[in-house]
């Protein structure tokens, strides 16, 4: 329906047109550094077949008091002038640029072999558990904050410039916990159970458009084995009527509740579906349609009540690998026990096996490649120690993954960056495994093995070799959130 002529309307007409003189004006400065960044940017017209008219005559833009809105440039085409226009517009804005040319294609699996447009694509890169949610950072005052956890969202500023360290060191992917694992508290994806916090998506949204834009896959745990900030399977067993956690109970045999009890095993696949069917606000794409996240894993160091016991039943992860699938038949599946159990070797639906190294231990290492590839599946570690022990030992476990047929990457534990957009610190955590890209404070030690992971990352993914001691390129800070060259 079209405004009327009355007085009334008019008047509205012209307040709603003065918002948007000031929202076309502050849009224009975006476009402006967006295109200027990126001379390959694909913009497009997200409005459908009654998007606006041309905005062409020197009448209509003196009549708007001089705003010249360049509607064509950002998809619009025209000076609104429905109601239909007016209410269409703040979509729009909000969404106005879209990345044509970094679409990525899915990740297959062929034997022991994963495939991109039919050729051969390694899996490696780093840990980034803070993606989603963090606990390392308190925020400034009025952000979201949940003191008890230290739980707090990451700045686009950081989420941003980890893809750009990736792509520096030659990474291709990233496994990042808290993009699919989120419950319990109030900034999680699911504070309570079957409720929806749609803020928690924002960073995890941005964290997957970023990847893509960046040419970087991702893999996605969807449950911890611990009861950390994030949550995990202690969240589940509460919600359940189970009265445990993980500080008094983890060899309470009753934490085997959570693969066994019917209705937990409900919850957590309802759990799954708000995940893997969430639609991404920057890329109009449901998590089971974007290509950029190539797996789920079933889990993060998934155990029963005894340390080591790799006890996540087989009829347990093969339901929950099959139910991933039946959502988002593209992706592949990692099983997340801890360690490789022999009794899942046989599941159908399970993609890709893995364990994680601490320390690094190439015995270990062997072992675990010879199990997986009797089963004619790939092997991936999860996570190892980058930077303890000896480094002739790091440089063994990268050069038995690169030989092998089978062992298709690895991901080290883990990365971390400026505080940014404050460019002057670097975030840390605890547990002395933090990899900081470019800090002038890392010890000569930690710089070399960073040179390693580089030189074993381009061995891998670009099939190079380069000498390892070869300088680190330089990493922007901010980083460009749309990069002209991947």
């Amino acid at each position: 329906m079209r405004m009327s002529n009355d007085s009334e309307s008019v008047q509205a007409a012209n307040r709603y047109c003065d918002d948007i003189c000031i929202a076309s004006r502050a849009l224009d400065e975006v476009t402006d550094e967006v295109m200027s960044n990126n001379s390959n940017v694909d913009i497009v017209n997200d409005m459908g077949e009654d998007g606006f008219e041309g905005f062409d005559s020197q009448k209509d833009q003196q009549s708007n008091g001089g705003c010249t809105p360049r509607m064509k440039k950002i998809g619009l085409g025209t000076f609104p002038r429905t109601i239909s226009d007016l209410l269409k517009l703040p979509r729009a804005l909000a969404s106005p640029i879209r990345q044509g040319a970094t679409k990525l294609s899915p990740v297959t699996r062929n034997g022991t072999t994963l495939l991109v447009d039919g050729k051969g694509w390694k899996a490696v890169g780093p840990n980034v558990y803070w993606l989603g949610l963090d606990e390392n950072v308190t925020p400034p005052d009025g952000e979201p904050f949940y003191a008890p956890t230290r739980a707090s969202y990451p700045t686009k500023e950081r989420i941003t410039e980890v893809m750009a360290t990736v792509q520096a060191l030659g990474g291709t992917m990233i496994r990042g916990h808290t993009l699919g694992i989120s419950v319990g508290n109030p900034l999680s994806v699911w504070p309570e159970p079957g409720v929806v916090n749609e803020k928690a998506f924002e960073p995890i949204d941005w964290a997957v458009y970023q990847a893509g834009v960046y040419g970087i896959r991702l893999l996605v745990p969807l449950v911890d084995n611990y009861d950390y900030y994030h949550g995990g399977k202690y969240n589940f067993l509460r919600w359940g009527g189970f009265d445990l956690n993980q500080r008094r109970d983890e060899n309470n045999p009753l934490v085997q509740q959570f693969y066994t009890n019917a209705t937990i095993v409900a919850t957590f696949k309802d759990y799954i579906k708000t995940i893997i069917t969430h639609r991404n606000q920057y890329t109009n794409q449901t998590f089971a349609e974007d290509p950029t996240i190539f797996a789920y894993e079933t889990g993060n160091e998934l155990l029963g009540p005894v340390w080591g016991d790799m006890n996540s039943p087989a009829d347990w992860v093969q339901d929950i690998a099959k139910y991933v699938k039946s959502l988002a038949p593209q992706k592949l599946v990692v099983d997340g026990t801890y360690g490789i159990n022999k009794t899942h070797l046989s599941i159908e639906e399970v993609d890709i096996f893995s364990d994680h190294m601490y320390p690094v231990d190439t015995a270990k290492l062997q072992n675990d490649i010879e199990l997986v590839e009797a089963a004619g599946k790939p092997f991936f570690a999860g996570e190892y120690d980058w930077v303890g022990g000896d480094a002739a030992n790091l440089q063994s476990m990268f050069r038995i993954i690169e030989e092998s047929s089978v062992a298709i990457g690895d991901t080290f534990w883990s990365q971390f960056g400026h505080n940014a957009p404050d460019c002057t610190t670097y975030v840390d955590h605890s547990d002395g495994l933090a990899l900081q890209y470019g800090n002038p404070k890392n010890t000569a030690n930690q710089n070399s093995r960073i040179q390693l992971i580089r030189k074993h990352f381009i061995a891998m993914s670009q099939g190079r070799e380069i000498a390892p001691d070869e300088a680190l390129p330089a990493v922007p800070c901010p980083a460009p959130t749309s990069p002209s060259i991947r």
